[in-house]
């Protein structure tokens, strides 16, 4: 053979290896593409799966938190009962703040029993407190209430009832008006 000839027959050999390089690597190319495409498709979240991370999110505690905030709740509340008691005027008042946040419904059983204290800031205080946690419960010792020697523990006490709202509480506040037990004076042959 010839030395054209065997040039030509290399020539075609590297053409046949580059044009078959040249195929598998545009395939590959392709096959690239195709699972960027995937991982791409991946990466987005599709709008069931966000609902379903809100949903998640939005889940009731369980037992054992619970539990431990229950206990934590109460501890907390024996010691917000004995600050109430407190001889300083602004612990109590602090401490009547707090129990008014409390979600525990035994907090209103400690702001009822104060409604008996002998300060009267201190009976505004818990008057007002119950009234901002609307718990029919304590409808019943706030009317009481209303005949408290402060005419600004009764004014408050109104307020807290008709916070509260009910047939029971509105009628309790309207007679307690009638009788004139929410104004600065009492008429006459009225005691308290």
């Amino acid at each position: 053979m010839s030395k054209a000839s065997k040039s030509k027959k290399t020539t075609k050999k590297k053409a046949t290896k580059t044009g078959t390089s040249k195929q598998k690597k545009s395939a590959a190319s392709t096959k690239t593409k195709k699972t960027e495409k995937k991982t791409a498709a991946k990466k987005k979240p599709t709008p069931k799966k966000a609902k379903a991370t809100k949903k998640k999110a939005a889940k009731k505690p369980t037992k054992k938190v619970r539990k431990k905030t229950a206990k934590k709740d109460s501890s907390i509340l024996d010691e917000l009962a004995k600050e109430i008691q407190s001889n300083d005027e602004q612990i109590a008042m602090g401490a009547i703040e707090r129990l008014g946040t409390l979600q525990d419904k035994r907090a209103t059983g400690v702001l009822v029993q104060a409604l008996g204290d002998s300060r009267y800031m201190v009976r505004i205080h818990v008057a007002a407190q119950l009234g901002e946690r609307r718990d029919k419960t304590s409808v019943g010792p706030l009317i009481d209430a209303l005949k408290d020697k402060s005419l600004f523990v009764r004014q408050t006490v109104a307020g807290a009832l008709e916070n509260i709202g009910g047939k029971k509480a509105t009628d309790a506040v309207k007679t307690a008006e009638s009788k004139g037990m929410l104004l600065d004076e009492l008429p006459e042959g009225v005691r308290l």
